[in-house]
């Protein structure tokens, strides 16, 4: 069977591209998460810790409205719990799906079969889709493009019969794009690039008057439109401020921004070299570097020879639709509450238009020739994209991949940083965000984060001074102003803290750490009777809370409330970690012993001195216990071990 009759036969070169697909991307069904949206997007989704279709289609997450994207997380996370692989597998097979549609779209609007698998192979292996296919919380962009692809499948079958149904069924299909990512609201236009396609290469058998086929697009425009608008306006509620964001570039430098990701794009589908999470805009000394300035020259000039030269070949034309449409709302003309101007997977779709601009120019060689190029693109392409699919194996590895290849970007050094400390590694956080501020001291983030590694690190005034430059920066959560209260408390400066434990409880009032902290604050400003309160509300809202039934016992104890204080620490020892039960006995043994239980406390200042022989605290409970009883010598004797002890402390 020759190579042209195998891209004739039914859904033979389907399967090839989705089985090729399989065969590079299937190292990534073993990554982990990344904690670079899968923790929000997933691990952290209140709407899939109870799952329900209403919860699905009554909320945002992360400030965008996507809840056929949540109903896939939820699928992963049927496949395979609380494990990364059900994900990357849904996320696998639905690229292998696209990639397929992509040879049959191209091959039923333009006839060209070769050019059509050209495409189609590229898109399956090529390493700019990586992100898109090996990163959990991206799962949203191959379900979004399975539906795009559907659309405009639908509705080409839409032209070729005009039967209604397949009009609605890629009405249908737009429509669950844009509820699984608000990026597909640029499918209308492609649409209409498939109207001025079919209509200047006479492809169409059915020729359809020009007013209808506007008024077919008014529904797609008017979904797109709903979609575009809801999203700036929950990316607003979500706390982004779309305006002051922006305001970070002017207008001229957003001028060159689009021009240089334009041209960007492409550069990096050519020559697949590179690749990062993350490639931001850089200004050095307040100028752009040379390639900015040319890249407005070099479209103008563009833009003349495909006037000059291709305005008569729709092919042309339509593949610079196919790249340039799906990508206008991904161009830095705005920024969205995003770090990520530029991102491998906003070209995911976009990809298609180049990858048919080259296979065109390919066409034009002998078919020996062209098929030993199809075979070394896709074996190197394939290779590349096998190796970028271990990059994202998990978060630090993958920052560090960032940052390595951008140490400029801010947004890596803050989401290294991120990982590092949710892996315990302190150290390496406070380095990398220190980093990530250096080049974007806008990274507000990063104040928080660094907060938090100085504060595990014990460098209680540097956590401090972070947490309260995030504060003044407009990050606005519990646990950061819980963390600001509890440096104060530590560093001894406990009436400041309590207006920040007050804002802790007031954004979170099931908090029993924050009333425990409170607590403690009062207790230190001597406000005794509030800080007996907030341990009580602390311990009510979590009854296993043993340091709020230790302290709580401590204030009884102090209040002459034994009995109280007894029922305290008995509450407390039945829950410690042996290393404490020392410690929580000698108290309870204290304590009985300031009521005249003077056995049960012996007793349990002998359990305390059984666990731990070398106590001092305890020796000095029991030499008080035996002197009320009237045991002096014992008394004598354990007063001259505590000593003992103390001294060698």
């Amino acid at each position: 069977m020759t190579f042209s009759n195998f891209l004739q036969r039914a859904w033979l070169p389907q399967l090839v591209i989705a089985l090729v697909a399989f065969a590079v991307y299937g190292a990534s069904v073993s990554n982990d998460f990344v904690f670079f949206d899968d923790d929000k997007a997933i691990l952290y989704n209140k709407a899939l810790q109870n799952p329900s279709l209403g919860k699905f289609f009554s909320g945002e997450n992360l400030g965008m409205y996507a809840p056929l994207s949540w109903i896939a997380y939820w699928i992963g996370q049927g496949i395979s719990g609380k494990e990364a692989w059900g994900y990357h597998l849904l996320g696998l097979i639905l690229h292998a799906l696209n990639a397929a549609m992509v040879f049959s779209f191209l091959k039923r609007l333009t006839g060209r079969d070769w050019v059509a698998f050209f495409a189609a192979i590229l898109f399956a292996v090529h390493p700019i889709q990586v992100e898109a296919v090996s990163w959990a919380a991206a799962l949203s962009t191959v379900l979004f493009s399975t539906f795009y692809l559907g659309s405009l499948l639908a509705y080409l079958q839409w032209r070729q019969t005009e039967k209604i149904l397949w009009m609605g069924v890629s009405l249908l299909a737009f429509l669950a794009a844009c509820l699984s990512k608000s990026a597909a609201v640029t499918l209308p236009l492609v649409l209409m690039a498939v109207d001025y396609y079919l209509e200047k290469s006479a492809r169409s058998s059915i020729q359809i008057p020009l007013m209808r086929m506007l008024v077919s697009k008014l529904p797609f425009f008017a979904v797109a439109l709903i979609f575009g608008l809801y999203t700036f306006s929950t990316r607003e509620m979500e706390g982004h401020n779309n305006d002051a964001s922006s305001a970070v570039f002017s207008m001229g430098d957003r001028f060159f921004m689009v021009c240089q990701t334009i041209l960007f794009y492409p550069f990096k589908l050519l020559f697949p070299l590179g690749f990062s999470v993350s490639y931001p805009f850089v200004k050095m000394d307040g100028a752009w570097s040379w390639e900015y300035y040319a890249a407005p020259i070099a479209l103008l000039a563009l833009s003349v020879l495909v006037w000059k030269k291709g305005r008569n070949h729709p092919d042309i034309l339509l593949g610079l639709a196919l790249y340039l449409l799906p990508l206008t709302v991904m161009l830095p003309f705005r920024t969205v509450g995003s770090f990520e101007l530029r991102s491998d997977r906003y070209v995911y779709l976009s990809s298609i238009g180049v990858f048919f601009l080259l296979g065109i120019l390919l066409e034009k060689l002998k078919p020996e020739a062209r098929n030993i190029v199809l075979l070394l693109a896709t074996t190197l392409f394939g290779f590349l994209a096998f190796r970028q699919t271990s990059v994202w194996s998990d978060g630090v590895k993958l920052f560090e991949h960032c940052t390595d290849k951008t140490p400029e970007s801010s947004l890596c050094q803050c989401n290294l940083a991120y990982n590092q400390l949710i892996s315990n590694d302190f150290l390496g956080a406070a380095e990398h965000y220190s980093e990530s501020l250096k080049y974007d001291p806008g990274t507000v983030e990063a104040f928080n984060g660094r907060g938090q590694a100085y504060f595990q690190l014990r460098k209680y005034p540097e956590a401090l001074a972070d947490f309260t430059a995030a504060i003044q920066a407009g990050i606005v959560t519990p646990k950061l102003f819980l963390n600001k209260g509890k440096c104060l408390v530590i560093l001894n400066r406990a009436t400041e803290a309590v207006p920040d434990l007050n804002r802790s409880i007031e954004l979170e009032p099931k908090s029993p750490e924050a009333f425990y902290f409170r607590g403690v604050a009062h207790e230190k400003g001597g406000n005794i009777p509030n800080a007996l309160a907030d341990y009580g509300q602390a311990i009510q809202l979590n009854p296993n809370y043993v340091e709020a039934l230790v302290n709580r016992g401590l204030l009884r104890t102090k209040a002459e409330q034994f009995s109280e204080a007894v029922t305290d620490y008995s509450a407390a020892l039945a829950i410690a970690a042996p290393q404490v039960q020392p410690m929580i006995l000698n108290n309870r043994a204290f304590a009985q012993m300031k009521s005249g239980q003077l056995a049960q406390a012996l007793e349990d200042a002998n359990k305390a001195l059984t666990i731990n022989p070398n106590y001092p605290f305890a020796y000095n409970t029991r030499a008080a216990i035996y002197q009320q009883m009237g045991q002096a010598a014992k008394a004598q004797a354990d007063m001259a071990k505590a000593q003992q002890l103390q001294g060698q402390r």
